[in-house]
């Protein structure tokens, strides 16, 4: 099976496995993972699941996010993190078809090119006008993606980076990434942010969710490319209440080998491999990581179940 990595990504996949006993869910969306996670992605649209929440919730947002594009804008750039395949961004685009704007760009960000290559043609089927600039890019770990500062400061030109369908949450360092992200930024552009929000009344239909054998067979495919034999009786589903945010485990019930970059690692009985983290917050949570992360929040609106919320926020030279 073909594995997909490069020889650097097989070293930080070896390095987290043998170090934190952890799998990177970043990997997972690389090579033949895309198919696996569009399978997800459309069951979850047709069963109107956790995305259909967040959906309804940005498009009443829409007027506001792009309140301050006028008849005097020339360009208009959107930076898609995280593109998976380009579908949540369609409502973003018919708002935008509404307006007087000269040029539109689309530069969705993605370790992944099949991801990449998935959200320009979904893009590209509804808006064939539309520039598409795709960027193969590991946002998790880049300082600065000097891509987008030569794209987005052209004259009268307004520059909006999305992370939407809980992507802030998928990150092991939520803070870094954001500090990341704002390098690529200047005051006047603007972050939106789809995410979860913790709520005890919505945790067992979430576990329930990521329960699923689909999500099973995702998470664990890389492992599984290298070599390790994974079964569903193994998979765990926990929700941690002290960190707000949901666990998935590989539970080994037996001794396993692995074998990557030509380095053999065993685990044994009962040991845990890390599969994701899904951190879902409390308001006031990501609320003071925005502000220590350097942005302004402009917008912060939830739905009426409060279990996920949009987020627009600016770069600001003042931490709280």
């Amino acid at each position: 099976m073909d594995k997909n990595l490069t020889k650097t990504q097989e070293l930080e996949l070896l390095s987290s496995l043998e170090s934190r006993a952890e799998s990177p869910l970043k990997f997972g969306y690389i090579g033949d993972g895309y198919e696996n996670w569009v399978r997800i992605a459309e069951k979850s649209r047709e069963n109107k699941d956790l995305e259909f929440e967040e959906d309804l919730l940005k498009k009443d947002s829409l007027p506001f996010i792009f309140r301050e594009i006028n008849n005097d804008t020339d360009t208009v750039n959107i930076i898609d993190f995280g593109c998976g395949d380009g579908i949540p961004m369609l409502p973003i685009f018919e708002y935008l078809a509404t307006l007087n704007i000269k040029n539109i760009n689309y530069i969705p960000v993605d370790i992944s090119q099949a991801m990449l290559e998935g959200s320009t043609r979904s893009i590209k089927a509804r808006f064939g006008s539309i520039n598409m600039t795709p960027i193969l890019f590991d946002f998790e770990k880049g300082e600065i993606i000097e891509k987008i500062l030569q794209i987005s400061r052209n004259k009268n030109t307004h520059n909006y980076f999305f992370l939407l369908g809980n992507t802030i949450g998928n990150f092991d360092n939520t803070e870094k990434v954001l500090s990341n992200l704002k390098m690529s930024m200047f005051s006047d552009d603007h972050l939106i942010i789809g995410n979860q929000i913790s709520n005890l009344i919505n945790t067992s239909k979430i576990i329930k969710y990521y329960q699923e054998k689909e999500k099973f067979d995702f998470f664990v495919r890389i492992l599984q490319n290298y070599g390790m034999r994974c079964q569903p009786n193994e998979y765990t589903v926990r929700w941690n209440e002290k960190k707000k945010q949901i666990e998935g485990f590989l539970v080994l019930e037996e001794d396993k080998k692995i074998t990557i970059a030509e380095r053999t690692l065993s685990f044994e009985k009962n040991e845990e491999i890390l599969l994701f983290i899904s951190k879902k917050y409390i308001e006031e949570s990501i609320v003071e990581m925005l502000n220590k992360a350097g942005f302004r929040i402009d917008l912060f609106t939830t739905n009426k179940k409060k279990d996920n919320c949009i987020i627009s926020v600016s770069p600001t030279r003042y931490r709280s």
